[in-house]
């Protein structure tokens, strides 16, 4: 069985070197570039699946170039899948195959981290000994996690894990999702809307996929409706937040502040060294001077933890597809 995979990161080498040792039977090729018009070239009849991890935009003829190989499982290194071509994918019969969970962990304590940055008042507090005023004031004082209620939006394998987190420092938390589970209920407690959830938090933290229902969820109405001290998280969707509706609110005090990982145009950017002068995107740009907004580059999910089980997970699922076996990380298209 043979694989070829793109984008290969110099931080996934270890867990590349691992999953070969580890299935000597699997030949896996592979290259460091994206996945592009140019790298295609590299795709041959010869492999049965394909492998990546990227946010770039695939060009339509590369499907037809994976389609016209024999190819029939594409892998994507990824829990997200929203920046693949699903109508192409399904119209050429290319199965996809994602990686459903490889550490709520890491991310949901990401989320705990940003929320405390701001809760604590650690944007102040630097900024005041970075000019060198050590006073004791009113200004930095917080109030402490256990007396804040706390609103997890998507109640899945990250949201729970986050909100068992909150919890454990003494939080209320609440919650909303369209599909309830009973996990999430022995946590948290669920709430009808959205609408209902927002006015009622001091922290809202953001664990809901991509959709066409939830797209700029948060937006200008909604941004009204929040307390002025809440500090909302998004370390799920960029496509979650409308971002020029949050730069918005924060300017008009509606919220205290905002810890975005994922960013709705960040694909130009994200995994980049960038000179500052080639970012032409305004509305990034802005996020990147706020000191109101803690802003990173989609890596809440960035531990050695994850990055090993991202690699052995996509490769497994495309190996089960490929054995005619049930793959959990299968999308159904």
């Amino acid at each position: 069985m043979k694989i070829i995979l793109f984008n290969a990161r110099e931080d996934e080498k270890s867990a590349l070197k691992k999953y070969q040792d580890e299935n000597p039977t699997i030949q896996l090729d592979i290259y460091n570039e994206p996945l592009t018009s140019e790298s295609a070239q590299y795709i041959t009849n010869e492999y049965d699946a394909i492998c990546v991890s990227q946010v770039k935009e695939i060009p339509d003829e590369v499907y037809y170039k994976i389609s016209e190989a024999g190819i029939k499982v594409f892998a994507t290194r990824s829990a997200g899948f929203d920046m693949y071509k699903l109508d192409l994918l399904k119209k050429l019969g290319i199965r996809l195959v994602r990686v459903p969970v490889y550490s709520p962990n890491a991310i949901a304590e990401y989320a705990l981290s940003g929320a405390l940055y701001f809760s604590r008042n650690f944007d102040l507090i630097q900024n005041n000994v970075n000019n060198n005023d050590f006073r004791w004031q009113p200004s930095i004082t917080s109030d402490e996690v256990r007396t804040k209620t706390v609103g997890i939006i998507g109640t899945g394998n990250i949201g729970r894990v986050a909100a068992t987190l909150f919890k454990s420092l003494g939080a209320k938390v609440i919650g909303y999702d369209v599909y309830q589970n009973d996990a999430a209920k022995e946590i948290l407690t669920y709430v009808d809307t959205v609408e209902e959830l927002v006015p009622q938090c001091d922290i809202i933290s953001l664990h809901a996929p991509a959709t066409s229902e939830n797209y700029h969820l948060f937006n200008e109405e909604l941004f009204k409706k929040m307390k002025p001290n809440c500090i909302l998280v998004n370390t799920a969707r960029g496509s979650l937040v409308d971002t020029k509706a949050l730069l918005n609110a924060l300017d008009q005090k509606q919220l205290r502040a905002a810890v975005i990982d994922t960013y709705e145009f960040e694909g130009p950017y994200v995994n980049k060294l960038n000179n500052i002068e080639d970012i032409k995107d305004e509305v990034l740009l802005q996020l990147l001077k706020r000191n109101d907004i803690l802003y990173s580059p989609h890596i809440a999910f960035y531990t050695n933890t994850a990055i090993d089980n991202l690699v052995s997970i996509a490769l497994n699922g495309a190996i089960k597809i490929l054995n005619g076996e049930e793959a959990e990380g299968e999308v159904k298209l």
